[in-house]
């Protein structure tokens, strides 16, 4: 197996396990406390960077609501062709501003927005902090 055909190969078993957890986390039912595995974690969603061979942050657009984001979500993936479904993680600074510098953003919301991309362009993946799903950005005033 050559080194390329490895590398794709492993990023699409590791956003396959990606995958599988939020479908746990969302899937999950006791009888007993619902769900309870979702109240406990705080959000469905992984959000992660996916990095370039060129080593780089992809970063897709949105077009209908004009705005670029590197931060996604996994909706699908098909193993066999090696391509997957992305949600995209609108970001947001500490005012509720969207913001493209990674060092300003303290929140992320989920998006309807999806694209399909091949995953032989990605050779690394670089989970988030879940907790950015579901922070609330209040400011207070200073007096």
């Amino acid at each position: 197996m050559s080194i390329e055909k490895g590398r794709k190969h492993f990023v699409c078993e590791a956003l396959y396990d990606i995958k599988a957890l939020q479908d746990v986390i969302t899937n999950f039912h006791s009888k007993y406390y619902g769900q309870l595995l979702m109240k406990i974690v705080g959000s469905d969603t992984i959000p992660l960077f996916l990095i370039t061979n060129n080593g780089a942050h992809l970063r897709l657009l949105d077009t209908g609501k004009q705005f670029e984001t590197e931060y996604f979500r996994i909706e699908s993936i098909d193993k066999e062709r090696c391509r997957g479904t992305i949600s995209l993680l609108r970001a947001y600074d500490y005012e509720g501003n969207e913001t493209a510098s990674n060092a300003d953003v303290v929140r992320l919301e989920r998006t309807s927005t999806e694209k399909s991309i091949d995953l032989s362009s990605i050779s690394a993946i670089q989970l988030l902090n879940p907790d950015l799903l579901k922070r609330k950005i209040i400011v207070e005033p200073k007096w």
